[in-house]
């Protein structure tokens, strides 16, 4: 399992998207409203603790240099890094292909799998699929994903992907597992594999021709509870149940 920032930063954490690789020394600007909220809302100024996180692994310890306002309305923080550190990845990577919630719930959805632990989620095109979300959702999906990991202290942002058709699904990938989510498989069960591809279907289910061409590409067919749930609920559960079983092993 990686770890995460919450423990080792007791801090309020700081998200620099695309910034450049952080060295000690190094003074952060950070303005728009990540800059806002850690000088308004947690009212942060000269000499208090940060921990800046650029969602691709790294950690940096750092101090806050000043805060004010800059334009109209806008906000500035500076800080100067004091250390660096490198987050290692949840293991195994388990990816989520699955259709799309109805409204807010695919909010829910991607908020849900951030604080688990999954690596990332995709759109999936199932036969009974009724919502296919534009670009602009998936834009505001990725945003949600980036407050989620900051709420949550993960180091790594959870991806979000474009949508993906039922054939690259169930396609064999070297060192990936693809795990088909229905109530006729059997508990899930330790695979060992490097990635786990995790398919939850559409709230009309699978189709037989679709649960049939996942068995003949090699898919393993698991059940992760007793009761029909939602795609959000099924989804997070999923995963959950993927890394604690995967993960038991190197627990001892």
């Amino acid at each position: 399992m990686g770890a995460t920032v919450g423990e080792a930063f007791g801090v309020h954490r700081v998200f620099v998207q695309d910034a450049p690789l952080l060295a000690p020394g190094e003074r952060v600007e950070v303005v728009g409203p990540e800059a806002e909220h850690a000088a308004r809302v947690k009212r942060l100024g000269p000499g208090d603790a940060v921990a800046l996180l650029d969602g691709r692994g790294t950690v940096a310890a750092a101090r806050v240099e000043s805060t004010g306002k800059v334009g109209k309305g806008g906000w500035r923080l500076a800080a100067v890094v004091e250390s660096v550190a490198t987050a290692e990845r949840v293991r195994p990577r388990v990816e989520v292909w699955s259709a799309t919630p109805k409204g807010g719930r695919v909010d829910e959805l991607v908020d849900g799998l951030s604080q688990v632990g999954a690596a990332a989620w995709s759109p999936l095109r199932a036969e009974r699929s009724v919502v296919q979300p534009r670009e602009t959702k998936l834009e505001r999906l990725e945003r949600i994903a980036w407050e989620a990991a900051k709420q949550c202290g993960r180091a790594w942002v959870l991806e979000i992907g474009r949508e993906r058709s039922w054939e690259e699904a169930i396609a064999p990938e070297a060192g990936v597992r693809v795990v088909l989510a229905d109530a006729s498989g059997e508990p899930y069960e330790r695979t060992g594999a490097e990635g786990v591809r995790v398919l939850v279907g559409p709230e009309g289910g699978w189709t037989e021709a679709e649960l049939a061409a996942a068995r003949a590409a090699g898919a393993t067919i698991a059940r992760f509870g007793p009761h029909a749930m939602r795609i959000e609920t099924a989804a997070v559960v999923a995963v959950a149940v993927v890394l604690d079983v995967e993960g038991r092993e190197a627990r001892g």
